[in-house]
């Protein structure tokens, strides 16, 4: 996969977050000023350059959130903060 699909592929994972969070104002509260790293649900191949993300949003200083996208449209999204 290309830098340009994965950006593509991040972007559009990124919008359906946004789209999720602000409807959920109690999530977004407890993870105000987080960066987050997201994670398709279906695609393998872009989680596993997304993981190589962790390490350069780790050295911004911020708490890194894992956004793992479900295909439960009830519970779209589970957010885990990664400390390791």
């Amino acid at each position: 996969m290309s830098k340009a699909q994965q950006f593509k592929l991040n972007v559009n994972l990124s919008d359906r977050l946004a789209n999720y969070l602000i409807t959920q104002p109690d999530i977004l509260k407890k993870y105000s000023g987080c960066s987050y790293i997201v994670f398709s649900y279906k695609n393998e191949e872009l989680n596993k350059l997304n993981i190589k993300l962790i390490p350069g949003l780790k050295l911004e200083g911020k708490t890194v959130v894992r956004a793992q996208e479900t295909s439960n449209p009830d519970n779209p999204w589970i957010l885990t903060p990664i400390y390791n």
